[in-house]
C-alpha cells in the first residue's frame, strides 16, 4: 500500500520550526517533590504496558466521535480512542507502543488512510474537529490583572492596606489616600514587569512556526504542523522538525536527534521495521519489569529533529497524546518554593508589624490612662487623640517606600539581565541568583559551542591544524609549523577533505534568521547547518580549504550509496569522474569510504603518499593507530577516509565489494569546542565562591578533556580526579527512591538506611566536578544532594526530560534554543545559551541584593528613628513631633526617591570576590543592625533637640504649653517646631543617602558617580520646599514658614548623621567588623583549583585499553572505588 515517495522527498529545503508551545503552571508545591519528578523521569525512560492490571477498564470511558458511520466504524473508533487516551494517573499514562509494534498494514488500516494519496481536505477538517489541533495544552499566561492581584500578597503591602483602612475610618483621608497611591503604584510596576517577561517568553516561542510536508489529496503540501491529524501522511527530509508522533513507512539513511526527550545529543538511526534496542535491559527492581527505551527505532517523535536522511511516515498521535505531550502533562503542577528574598522580606514585614502594633498599643494605653500627649487645642476626646497617635506610630514603623524600592530594584535588574541575554520570568528570581553557590551545567551548547568543529587533519606523515569554531568558514588550515597550505581539491589536504565531502550529505548555508536579543526581535545572518553534526564540521573544514560542494560535484557524480550501519561502522559512495581532477587517481570510478579509523584501516591495503599509491606495511598500520590514539586521548572524534578506484563501473555495488582493498587517504578529528568566554567565566565564578560542576551525557574522556580545557579540572598527575560515570551514582539514586517509599509505608529501619545512603551520595557530590553519561534522573539525585548540603543550586537544561530538574533546583535555567516545556519550567532563559551569561546573572543578582540591603538600611534607620522620636515625646508628655500625613510624606518622597536611586547603584568593587551569602542569613545582618542602632540614637537625639528648641522658641516652653498664648498661637508654635523636625529629617536623610551607597566603604572612596542619586536629592529638596512653603499645600501637611534662627539650627544639625556614618565605617574597616570573607584562601587563589570543599577526592580513574578505535568508541575512563566503606 505504500506509495512512491514524492520528488520533494529528496529536497534539502529548510523548514524553520520550533518545538510546540508548552507552558508550565507554577502554583503548587507537592508534599514529596522527588517522588513526583522521579516518576516523570522514569516514565521518560521506560514504557508502561497499557494493559497493566492497574488500569482496569478505565480507558474505555474516554469516547471519541467515530471516523465513519455504523457499528463497525464505532468499534474502530473505540479502538482508536483506546490507543489515543491520555491517562490521568502516573501509573496509567499510555506509553504503550502498540501502533508502533503491530504490523504496518494493520497500523495503516486502523488509521484509515490510503498512503499513496493521503487524507482528503474534508477528512482532515473532520478529524481536526474530533481530535483538536496538534498543539500541546498550554495554560494561558497570567493576565495583567492576575499579576496585579498577586502583588498584594506581600506582608508589607498588607500592613500598608491595614494602615490605610484605619486612617480612612478615623477620617484621615489625606493619609489614607497617600497610602493607596503608594500601594497601587507598587502593584502596577511589579505586574507590568512580570507581564513583560511573559510576553518576551511568548515572543521567543513564536520566532519560528512548526511546519511540515503533508501528502493530502495526492499532492504534497507544506502547511502548519498544528493541522496534523492521526492518519496524515508526512514527507520527511533532513532539517525538518517532526510535527507529531509518526510511524515510518519509508526510510533512507534516516537519523533523528531526540535529545529533547532522551537527553542524548547523538543522532538515533531510524528504520521502517522495529529494531531491538541495544540499551534494553532487565531492570532489577521489585517487579523485575522490562525496561524499554522511550523512543523506538521505527517511530519519529514530536519536537525532535531530522539530522540526516529522508523518509515518509503516518501520524499516529498528536497534541497532548504524543510523547512530549505526556511528559509535559506530568510536570504542570510542579513548582519551586518561595524565593529567599521574598521569605526574608516577609519575615521582616511581619516583625515590623508586630513591633509597631505592640508599641502602638502601649502608647495608646499610656496616653489614655495618664493623659500624656494630649493636644490642648483639640476638641476631640482623649481616646481618639491617642488612637490617631497610635496610627501615626504604625505608619512610622512601616517603610512605605520599601515595596516600591524592592520592585524597582528587581525590575531594573530584570531589564539589565534581558539586555545581557538572560530572560528572567519572575522578579524574585533575579535576587535568588545572587545567592547561588553552585552551578550544575550541561556541556553541549552551554560550556561548548554546540557545533562540531574539525580541529585536525592527518594525511600520512603530516598533521594539519584547522582554526576557527562553529559553522563560520572563518579559519584556515596550517601545517604543524604554522605554515600555510595550498587550497582547493588538488591542494595539500584536498584528497582527504574531498573524500569526506563526497561522503557527506550535510549542508551549511548563510541564512537570515530571526532571533531574540535583549528582549527585541532582530534579523541576523547566521551560518545554519543541516544534517549529521560531524558531517557539518567536515563541510566547513572543506570550505576553509577552498573546497565547495558545487566544485566537487562538477568533478564527480554520485552513482550509488551504502548508508552507514552500526555493524560496519562505515558508509560509502560510488562516484564517476566527470571532470578533469585526478585527485583520487586515474580511474573513472571511485568508491569513497568513510568511517571508524580501525574499520577503514582493516579494509585498506595501500596508503596515499604525495599523490602515489603505496602498499601499506604493518609498521604503517601501527603508526596510523598511534596517531588515532593520540587524537582520541584528546577526546577528539576521529574519522578515516579511503578510496578504491575502478576502470569500469563495478558489477556489484554492495558495501562488501566497494569497501574493500582501499587506499587509506587520511583522518579528520573533530570536537564540540568550548566557548571562548567560558574559561574566564568559570574562573570568575570560582573567585566568587560559586562551584561549577558539569553534568553531561557524553563519554567520560570527552567530558574530562573539555573540563580541563576550560579550567574546571586541573591538568597534571591528578587530572583524573573528581570525574565519575553516573551509572554508579544511579544505583544509589534508585536505592534512595526505594527507601523513601519504604519510609512512607512505615517500614522499620528504612529512615536510618535512607539517611545513610543520602550521606554516601553527599560525600560523593562534595568532591565530584564532572558527571559523565548522566541521565535526567541523575540530575535530580545530584541537585537534591547539593540542596541537602545547604547549597543554592542552579541547574541548566533544554529538553522535556530536564523540566523536572529545572523545577527542583533553586534556580532553573533553560536554553533559548531548548524546548518550550523546559523554558516554561525554568526561572530564567538564556537567549544565547552561554554559561558566561549565568555568571553575569549571578553578579547582577549579587548587586541587586547589595542595593536592596543599602536602601533597607537607609529606610529602616529613618523609620525606627521616627518611631522613637514619637515614643519618647509621648513618654515625656509632649505632643507628637510628627503627624501621620507628615510621616507618609517623609517615607514616600524624601526617603523613597533616594532609596530608588540606591537601587541603581553600581556594584561595589570585589563583589565577585566574596563568597555567596548563606541562604539563612537575614536581610538585616549584624553590620546593618549595628548601623541602624547607631543612626537611630543619633537621629532621634537630633530630632528631639530640634523639636524641643523649636517649642521653646515658638511657644515659650519646651513642653509646648503656655497659658499666656491662645490656642491658635500655641498651635502655630507647635507646627513650627514640627516643621523644623520635618526639614531636619529631610536634609539629614538626603545627605545620609550618599553615605548609604556602601555599608563599609567611604563615600569618598567610591569611583563612580550615581547621577540618579543627584537627581533624587534635588527632586526631594524641591518637593519638600514646595510642600512647606506653597499656600494651601502647607496647610494640608501642617507646616509653617521658618525664621532665620530655625533655619540655622536645622542646617547646623544636618551633616551630623552623615559624619557619624562615615566615622562608623572607619571603625568597621579598622577592626574588620562585618567584612565578608573572601571566597578563596590565598592558597586556593594561587593553586587556581575550584573546589566544592577542602577535602581531596577519593575518586580514582582507571583507563581502559583501547583495542578498537571506533568512531563511536567510548574511549572513557571508568570510575572505580568511589568512597568504598563510607
Amino acid at each position: 500500500m505504500s506509495a512512491k515517495v514524492h520528488p520533494v522527498l529528496t529536497s534539502t529545503a529548510s523548514i524553520e520550526a520550533q518545538d510546540p508551545l508548552g507552558a508550565i503552571k507554577r502554583n503548587k508545591k507537592p508534599l514529596s517533590f522527588r517522588n513526583s519528578i522521579h516518576m516523570v523521569q522514569r516514565l521518560s525512560q521506560r514504557g508502561i504496558n497499557q494493559n497493566d492490571k492497574s488500569t482496569g477498564g478505565s480507558n474505555k470511558s474516554s469516547k471519541q466521535d467515530s471516523l465513519a458511520e455504523g457499528p463497525k466504524a464505532e468499534e474502530e473508533e473505540n479502538e482508536f480512542s483506546r490507543l489515543s487516551t491520555v491517562k490521568v494517573e502516573v501509573k496509567n499514562i499510555d506509553f504503550s507502543n502498540e501502533l508502533a509494534q503491530i504490523p504496518l498494514e494493520e497500523c495503516i488500516s486502523r488509521l484509515k488512510v490510503d498512503t499513496s494519496v493521503g487524507l482528503s481536505k474534508e477528512e482532515v477538517e473532520t478529524r481536526l474537529q474530533k481530535f483538536g489541533e496538534n498543539m500541546l495544552d498550554s495554560d494561558p499566561p497570567p493576565s495583567f490583572l492576575a499579576l496585579f492581584i498577586e502583588q498584594f500578597e506581600d506582608a508589607l503591602v498588607i500592613m500598608l492596606i491595614a494602615a490605610c483602612i484605619v486612617s480612612m475610618a478615623l477620617a484621615q483621608f489625606a493619609a489614607g489616600t497617600t497610602i493607596i497611591i503608594i500601594v497601587m503604584f507598587n502593584a502596577i510596576l511589579g505586574a507590568w514587569q512580570e507581564h513583560g517577561a511573559g510576553a518576551a517568553l511568548e515572543a521567543l516561542a513564536s520566532l519560528q512556526g512548526t511546519k511540515g510536508f503533508f501528502l493530502r489529496d495526492g499532492v504534497v503540501q507544506e502547511t502548519s504542523g498544528s493541522t496534523a491529524v492521526p492518519g496524515d501522511i508526512v514527507i520527511i527530509n533532513t532539517g525538518n522538525k517532526v510535527v507529531a508522533d509518526i510511524r515510518l513507512l519509508e526510510a533512507k539513511d534516516l537519523e533523528a536527534e531526540e535529545s529533547s526527550l532522551t537527553g542524548e545529543s547523538e543522532g538515533v538511526r531510524k528504520f521502517v521495521q522495529p529494531q531491538e534496542s541495544s540499551e534494553s535491559k532487565e531492570l532489577v527492581a521489585d517487579k523485575k519489569e522490562k525496561e524499554t527505551s522511550l523512543t523506538l527505532s521505527n517511530m519519529l517523535y514530536m519536537g525532535t529533529e531530522i539530522t540526516q536522511g529522508k523518509g515518509k511516515g503516518i501520524v499516529c498521535q498528536t497534541g497532548m497524546k504524543t510523547r512530549i505531550g505526556e511528559l509535559a502533562e506530568r510536570i504542570k503542577d510542579v513548582s519551586s518554593g518561595i524565593s529567599p528574598l521574598k521569605a526574608k522580606l516577609t519575615s521582616l514585614g511581619m516583625r515590623l508589624g508586630l513591633y509597631s502594633l505592640g508599641i502602638s498599643i502601649i502608647i495608646f494605653i499610656i496616653g489614655v490612662s495618664t493623659g500624656r500627649g494630649r493636644d490642648p487645642t483639640s476638641e476631640e476626646p482623649l481616646w481618639l487623640q491617642m488612637l490617631l497617635v497610635a496610627v501615626s506610630l504604625t505608619v512610622a514603623a512601616v517603610p512605605e517606600g520599601l515595596p516600591v524600592c524592592v520592585t524597582m530594584s528587581l525590575a531594573v535588574g530584570m531589564k539589565t539581565m534581558t539586555n545581557r541575554n538572560a530572560l528572567v520570568r519572575k522578579l524574585a528570581s533575579v535576587e535568588t541568583l545572587g545567592s547561588c553557590s553552585i552551578i550544575c551545567t550541561d556541556k553541549t551548547g552551554t560550556l561548548t559551542c554546540g557545533k562540531m568543529t574539525v580541529q585536525a587533519i592527518w594525511q600520512y606523515g603530516h598533521m594539519y591544524r584547522v582554526s576557527g569554531i562553529g559553522y563560520s568558514p572563518e579559519g584556515e588550515v596550517r601545517d604543524e609549523q604554522g605554515g600555510s597550505v595550498s587550497t582547493g581539491l588538488d591542494g595539500d589536504v584536498g584528497p582527504v577533505l574531498g573524500g569526506f565531502l563526497l561522503c557527506s550529505d550535510a549542508t551549511v548555508e548563510l541564512q537570515e534568521v530571526e532571533k531574540e536579543e535583549g528582549g527585541v526581535k532582530v534579523k541576523v545572518k547566521e551560518w545554519v547547518g543541516k544534517g549529521n553534526a560531524t558531517e557539518r564540521a567536515l563541510v566547513v573544514a572543506a570550505r576553509k580549504c577552498g573546497i565547495e560542494r558545487e566544485d566537487i560535484q562538477r568533478e564527480f557524480e554520485e552513482i550509488a550509496q551504502n548508508p552507514f550501519s552500526s555493524k560496519r561502522k562505515m558508509m560509502s559512495v560510488l562516484v564517476q569522474s566527470v571532470g578533469v581532477s585526478k585527485v583520487f587517481g586515474e580511474e573513472r570510478f571511485h568508491a569513497i569510504t568513510k568511517g571508524a579509523p580501525n574499520r577503514v584501516l582493516d579494509r585498506s591495503n595501500f596508503r596515499l603518499v604525495e599523490g602515489k599509491r603505496v602498499p601499506m606495511s604493518l609498521e604503517d598500520r601501527k603508526d596510523i593507530l598511534e596517531v588515532v590514539n593520540q587524537l582520541s586521548c584528546q577526546a577528539l572524534r576521529v574519522l578515516a577516509v579511503g578510496v578504491r578506484g575502478f576502470e569500469t563501473s563495478p558489477s556489484s555495488l554492495s558495501a562488501q565489494d566497494l569497501e574493500d582493498n582501499l587506499t587509506f587517504l587520511g583522518l579528520a578529528a573533530s570536537i564540540d569546542p568550548e566557548r571562548p568566554e567560558v574559561t574566564a567565566a568559570i574562573e570568575k565564578a570560582r573567585r566568587a565562591g560559586v562551584a561549577t560542576v558539569m553534568i553531561t551525557g557524553d563519554y567520560l574522556a570527552t567530558a574530562r578533556a573539555i573540563a580541563e580545557n576550560i579550567g574546571l579540572l586541573q591538568r597534571g598527575p591528578k587530572k583524573s580526579e573528581k570525574v565519575m560515570d553516573c551509572s554508579q551514582l544511579r544505583v544509589l539514586g534508585s536505592e534512595i527512591d526505594k527507601l523513601r517509599k519504604e519510609v512512607k509505608e512505615g517500614v522499620e529501619g528504612a529512615k536510618d538506611q535512607l539517611e545513610m545512603v543520602q550521606a554516601k551520595v553527599d560525600q560523593i557530590t562534595k568532591r565530584v566536578k564532572v558527571y559523565a553519561r548522566a541521565e535526567p534522573t541523575d540530575k535530580i539525585t545530584i541537585v537534591e544532594s547539593y540542596q541537602r548540603q545547604g547549597h543554592v543550586a542552579c541547574m541548566t537544561g533544554d529538553g522535556v526530560n530536564d523540566a523536572a530538574a529545572l523545577q527542583g533546583a533553586n534556580i532553573g535555567v533553560a536554553m533559548g534554543s531548548g524546548t518550550d516545556v523546559a523554558k516554561g519550567a525554568a526561572d530564567m532563559v538564556l537567549l544565547d545559551d552561554s554559561f558566561a551569561t549565568i555568571v553575569g546573572a549571578i553578579e547582577e543578582g549579587r548587586k541587586i541584593y547589595s542595593n536592596i540591603s543599602k536602601f533597607v538600611f537607609f529606610l529602616l534607620s529613618t523609620n525606627v528613628a521616627e518611631v522613637f522620636v514619637i515614643l519618647i515625646a509621648m513618654l515625656i508628655g509632649l505632643q507628637p513631633p510628627l503627624t501621620a500625613i507628615q510621616i507618609l510624606w517623609l517615607n514616600l518622597c524624601t526617603d523613597g526617591l533616594p532609596a530608588v536611586a540606591l537601587a541603581t547603584e553600581f556594584p561595589e568593587p570585589g563583589i565577585m570576590d566574596e563568597g555567596p551569602r548563606p541562604a539563612t542569613e537575614p536581610i538585616v545582618e549584624k553590620v546593618m543592625l549595628t548601623g541602624i542602632g547607631i543612626q537611630t540614637v543619633v537621629e532621634t537625639g537630633l530630632c528631639l533637640t530640634a523639636y524641643l528648641v523649636g517649642l521653646e522658641w515658638n511657644t515659650g516652653s519646651w513642653t509646648g504649653t503656655n497659658g499666656d498664648l491662645s490656642d491658635e498661637e500655641l498651635n502655630i508654635g507647635v507646627e513650627k517646631a514640627q516643621t523644623m523636625v520635618i526639614y531636619l529629617i529631610v536634609f539629614l536623610e538626603l545627605l545620609r543617602a550618599y553615605t548609604s551607597r556602601a555599608l563599609r566603604t567611604s563615600v569618598f572612596m567610591m569611583e563612580k558617580q550615581n547621577w540618579f542619586m543627584h537627581g533624587a536629592v534635588l527632586a526631594s529638596v524641591g518637593l519638600t520646599l514646595i510642600v512647606g512653603l506653597a499656600p494651601h499645600i502647607s496647610d494640608v501637611f501642617g507646616m509653617r514658614p521658618l525664621g532665620s534662627r530655625e533655619w540655622a539650627l536645622v542646617l547646623g544639625l544636618t551633616p551630623i548623621c552623615a559624619i557619624i556614618d562615615e566615622l562608623t565605617k572607619i571603625v568597621y574597616r579598622v577592626v574588620g567588623f562585618g567584612a565578608r570573607p573572601s571566597a578563596l584562601s590565598e592558597k586556593e587563589k594561587k593553586r587556581g583549583e575550584p573546589g566544592l570543599n577542602d577535602r581531596d577526592t577519593h575518586t580514582f580513574i582507571r583507563r581502559k585499553e583501547l583495542k578498537e578505535h571506533d568512531i563511536d568508541s567510548p574511549n572513557t575512563f571508568d570510575v572505580v572505588n568511589i568512597e568504598e566503606g563510607l
